[in-house]
């Protein structure tokens, strides 16, 4: 059997062995870096609120690859030898990149702070013990009092075995549950890859900016662009008088962080507390989505806006759970995914000739395909003998990764079950939080904006049923799954499939980036836990750590006690929404592809709702690029995205510094978002 890495010989194809363009010192520099970026990411967000990471495209990573270009300019003129390649370079950013999704507010900090939540706060007037502990996965969780003290006081005294010891086993167990997630979406991007990466032509957003920095031609095109500098130097000019007049608060500053709306007339005042932003690096990244989707990205939010202003004016305001978001969320979730299998069902009939066994094939061809399958459309029918789907050019051949994809979900369902769900809850909740995996992937392939998406979690799923039919353990292990569930706005899926696309946009063999890409996330998952333990118990949880993620424990088991004390029942309005949300995008898809006029994209109503504190650039950045575009044509269009790219680089550049001055001088410095 052929390893699931191996090159074909070039005795068998007559092809040669593709060259090798990540180096061993790459990955070397890569694996030094991503402890020190782990670390760099926990201080500023756990100890500060300092934020670098709940924006797809991460922070850190476009800095260490900015000041890495910076140096590659001085060995290119003195070194020549020792200068790294583009190839090298996107390494080093891929591997922090991933390295990022880990270490970050909305993944680690979260479960490290959620771990010790209902031990600590267990206390005779709530009655957890009674209540709820029975119910909760024991070995998930962290149950020594005496070694939680530490952990929200800051006693600063972590290295003693007794405080050690209880981490070690929830670690271990969460250690496991995040590789083999990793690997089950590294598996599934192997599947989907060629469908979305050569088959269709995405814009990928979140790329442009770092393979343009690392082009091989950058010093003398994007790096001597004057309107890239213009943009550079605006925001970081905003960026630098805003943190001094954060420091300094006689510096008059500009104001461009979140303001939230305060409208005096009614229906209107219902919108009270919606935020209205200028971020510079927002606008830079909606300039660079297409105009339907970054349209339909900002129209939708207002739409959900408005269904408040819309339930006042009815009276239906008072009805609980209205406008049911979460329940729209669902349905329009669902329908995006089957719309995404659709359209790559051909692509996925190769690769199952490919990857499965021959007598499978046999069996199929002439067991099942005898009895007659169902007449197909003309646009279903695909051409005679059709050839398999070569996978000699994937990161794993489609047989391992479909076998990896298979094992993985098994040992998540086994996972969840041993957390206390029963096999039928489990198997829907593993298997719908791939199915968004697989719709935030190709959002971000098209959007490439922030994404705000927790509705279909089983918290929200299960409420569709009742309490009681479901049973307390399922509640209780719905409620651990919060964490990892709660927002997706860093997550592992899309990263990978950006990380292909760079390879793929400088001819970086993708099996070659494998092995860089799993051995950063190895590495950082164990850092990130050792750093955010390391400065709770320093600073204390509860005392100096203003980004402690107290509301994913508020959140989590807030609202298992209300569930385990009250419960809940079976609303029809729930089923309602998700069926109306199901019907709504389904008609929004199917006017997309039949008319080219139509201005809304389903997945405005997917993620739009969500864009919460990037909706105002958004509709900036379409409305510039619609006026660029109608005016001064495809040429305006491209001699105006280095300004935009300098809007996202500046900001970035010096948010990236403030934190680092922040952390060095203990002061609350400037942040650039939230």
């Amino acid at each position: 059997m052929k390893s699931p890495f191996s090159f074909p010989a070039s005795t068998d194809t007559g092809v040669p062995r593709p060259p090798r363009l990540v180096s061993r010192r790459a990955v070397l520099l890569g694996l030094v870096l991503v402890p020190l970026n782990t670390y760099w990411m926990m201080v500023a967000e756990l100890r500060w609120y300092l934020i670098l990471s709940l924006n797809p495209l991460f922070v850190t990573p476009i800095f260490f690859l900015f000041f890495l270009v910076l140096l590659n300019f001085v060995l290119k003129r003195w070194t020549p030898r020792y200068a790294f390649t583009p190839a090298e370079l996107l390494t080093v950013y891929i591997m922090l990149v991933l390295s990022c999704t880990v270490a970050t507010h909305d993944y680690i900090i979260n479960l490290m702070s959620m771990i010790g939540w209902p031990e600590w706060f267990a206390e005779s007037v709530n009655q957890w013990e009674k209540i709820m502990f029975p119910h909760l996965p024991k070995h998930l969780l962290v149950w020594n009092h005496e070694t939680l003290r530490g952990y929200f006081e800051g006693r600063n005294d972590l290295y003693r075995r007794s405080i050690l010891l209880p981490w070690f086993s929830p670690l271990a167990w969460w250690t496991a549950f995040v590789l083999i997630s990793f690997f089950v979406m590294f598996c599934l991007n192997v599947l989907l890859r060629k469908a979305w990466l050569e088959h269709i032509k995405l814009t990928f957003p979140i790329v442009q900016l770092p393979l343009r920095m690392a082009a091989p031609d950058a010093a003398r095109t994007f790096f001597r662009s004057r309107a890239m500098w213009i943009g550079f130097g605006l925001a970081a000019a905003i960026d630098l008088l805003n943190g001094f007049h954060q420091l300094y608060p006689v510096v008059p500053g500009i104001q461009i962080r979140a303001r939230f709306l305060q409208i005096v007339d009614r229906p209107l005042s219902v919108l009270n507390g919606q935020p209205l932003s200028l971020y510079p690096f927002a606008v830079g990244l909606g300039f660079l989505v297409p105009l339907d989707v970054s349209f339909s990205c900002w129209f939708f939010y207002l739409f959900a806006r408005m269904q408040y202003v819309f339930g006042f004016m009815t009276g239906k305001l008072g009805l609980p759970g209205y406008p049911f978001h979460p329940e729209q969320a669902i349905g329009a979730w669902i329908v995006y995914a089957a719309m995404l299998v659709y359209g790559a069902r051909r692509h996925l009939k190769q690769v199952f000739a490919t990857a499965l066994p021959p007598w499978v094939l046999k069996w199929w061809r002439t067991g099942v395909l005898k009895r007659g399958p169902p007449a197909a459309s003309c646009s279903d029918r695909e051409p005679p003998h059709t050839p398999p789907a070569a996978d000699d050019d994937e990161p794993l051949r489609y047989r391992w990764a479909l076998l990896g994809a298979t094992g993985g979900l098994a040992f998540l369902i086994w996972f969840w079950m041993r957390a206390g769900m029963s096999l039928l809850p489990a198997v829907v909740s593993v298997l719908i939080y791939f199915m968004l995996s697989f719709c935030i992937t190709r959002a971000r392939a098209e959007a490439g904006g922030q994404h705000t998406v927790w509705d279909l979690e089983p918290k929200n799923l299960f409420m569709l049923f009742d309490s009681r039919t479901l049973g307390p353990h399922n509640l209780a292990a719905a409620s651990v799954s919060h964490w990892f569930w709660r927002l997706n706005r860093s997550h592992h899926m899309p990263a990978q499939l950006e990380s292909f696309k760079i390879g793929q946009e400088h001819r970086i063999p993708t099996r070659q980036l494998a092995l860089p890409m799993l051995l950063a996330v190895l590495v950082a998952v164990p850092s990130a836990m050792w750093a955010f333990l390391h400065i709770v118990y320093r600073e204390g949880a509860l005392g100096k750590c203003q980004g402690y993620a107290m509301w994913t424990g508020i959140e989590s088991f807030g609202w298992l006690d209300n569930a385990l004390k009250n419960g809940f029942r079976v609303e029809p309005n729930r089923w309602y929404a998700v069926a109306g949300s199901i019907g709504f995008t389904s008609i929004l898809a199917v006017m997309k592809m039949r008319f080219l006029w139509w201005p809304f994209h389903p997945l405005g109503y997917c993620i739009g709702p969500g864009l919460i504190w990037t909706w105002f650039p958004f509709l900036l950045a379409w409305a510039s690029k619609a006026l660029i575009l109608r005016y001064g044509g495809n040429d305006g269009y491209r001699k105006a995205v280095p300004f935009f790219m300098g809007l996202i680089l500046g900001d970035y550049i010096t948010g990236a510094l403030w934190s680092i001055y922040g952390g060095t001088r203990h002061v609350l410095a400037y942040q650039i978002f939230h």
